[in-house]
């Protein structure tokens, strides 16, 4: 990635998250694929909705696997300028990782009801493999709860960057009057 995009992409807050979300999502897609094919042949592909079930819980622990490392990508990573990690940095990356799982946790029915319900709804009116429907249905209801995530991300403020380098500012000077300050 150019250096100019990579700093757009670590800059704006709108930017980044989506990327992330989203690539944490296909990739998520791309590996569990297969495992959900497998599941689907090991649970008996009469059982279409405990395999649609099977494929949630596959695709989650791909992708919050994924996606915390893109998140650490776009927050904390700093090529060129390394930044010591120590334990406020690591607390400040999982707290505003958690911020954003939190915001899609609300989207969570919405995400569900197309990737679970379009699954289970495609196995019974094509003669698609579980694989494919499941890569169908779950980038949808990527691209759907990207969209509605956004404007909440914007209507709740954790998508504004000023109010996000704010927050870092502070911290900053936290940290660095705490390390001024000699240990009693």
């Amino acid at each position: 990635m150019p250096d100019r995009l990579f700093k757009l992409y670590q800059r704006k807050r709108v930017v980044n998250i989506n990327l992330n979300v989203i690539a944490a999502g296909l990739l998520a897609i791309a590996l569990a694929k297969f495992p959900v094919a497998w599941a689907a042949e090991l649970i008996g592909r009469e059982q279409k909705l405990l395999i649609s079930l099977a494929a949630y819980a596959i695709d989650m622990v791909f992708d919050l696997i994924v996606y915390f490392g893109l998140h650490w990508v776009a927050n904390q990573w700093k090529p060129g300028d390394p930044e010591p990690v120590d334990k406020h940095r690591v607390g400040r990356f999982f707290a505003d990782a958690m911020v954003v799982q939190a915001e899609r946790m609300v989207l969570v029915p919405v995400f569900a009801a197309i990737a679970i319900g379009g699954l289970w709804l495609l196995q019974h009116k094509t003669e698609i493999g579980v694989g494919w429907l499941f890569v169908i249905t779950y980038t949808v209801a990527i691209l759907v709860t990207r969209v509605l995530h956004t404007i909440m991300g914007y209507r709740t403020g954790s998508f504004d960057d000023a109010r996000h380098a704010k927050k870092e500012r502070i911290m900053r000077r936290k940290r660095a009057r705490q390390r001024r300050r000699p240990d009693d």
